[in-house]
């Protein structure tokens, strides 16, 4: 090799080396491994002919009703959401075994209450798991301010259906949800709960308890304890 051809090999193989780094870090972002950018996709599947009642998926006479009392700012909140929950519901909430019944709690800090108020402005219109999803995907550093306008109507514009004017209205009247909001912190006292994700599976023959990022087959034998098939 000469003198010349050196510095020219060197070129080529730093061009490649970033081809493959820019390549595969466009890979990462496509499926969903970097931050940032999660869309509803499976979540419109996943919701598509349960019902919905504000908080509550399923139906209303379902036997076993599922409480989960959790902050959107919890990122153990947010593992079972994303990881845990989807099962459950294909599993026990499709089927009409189930119904859950999602518990705000805000004690992480204000952007705890301003994604809790966006989500239940969402339920006003029966979407709110469909939005309650997207808080999760995209859920960013515990009180890092990420919880912007800018970031909540950005979720708001992937929620199919959704009318954003009467959503804004909805979640910036004064003291939006409050009544709701405490609504949950009471029952979570009420139930003893001191920390999220905090499960409480209830039905005929009784109620099982369920803390941290339980796996969905916890999740199912706790149904089966209390009643369900």
């Amino acid at each position: 090799m000469t003198k010349t051809d050196a510095p020219r090999s060197r070129r080529v193989l730093l061009t490649l080396t970033l081809t493959i780094a820019v390549l595969a870090t466009a890979a990462l972002i496509a499926s969903g491994q970097l931050g940032g950018g999660g869309g509803t996709g499976d979540a419109e599947g996943l919701y598509s002919g349960i019902p919905q009642s504000g908080t509550t998926l399923g139906e209303a006479d379902a036997p076993v009703t599922i409480s989960v009392y959790e902050d959107f700012q919890c990122p153990f909140c947010g593992r079972f959401g994303r990881e845990v929950l989807p099962g459950v519901i294909r599993d026990h909430v499709e089927t009409g075994e189930a119904k859950v019944v999602s518990r705000p709690l805000t004690f992480l800090g204000e952007d705890s209450v301003e994604a809790a108020r966006a989500a239940l402005a969402a339920g006003e219109q029966d979407l709110y798991w469909q939005y309650h999803s997207l808080l999760f995907e995209n859920q960013g550093a515990e009180n890092s301010g990420y919880v912007t306008d800018g970031f909540l109507d950005g979720l708001a514009r992937k929620v199919p259906g959704l009318d954003r004017d009467a959503w804004n209205n909805d979640r910036r009247t004064a003291y939006a949800f409050e009544a709701e909001l405490a609504e949950a912190a009471s029952e979570a006292r009420a139930s003893g709960v001191n920390s999220t994700p905090s499960v409480i599976v209830g039905g005929p023959d009784g109620e099982k308890r369920l803390t941290g990022a339980e796996g969905p087959e916890d999740v199912s034998v706790a149904i089966r304890e209390v009643g369900g098939s």
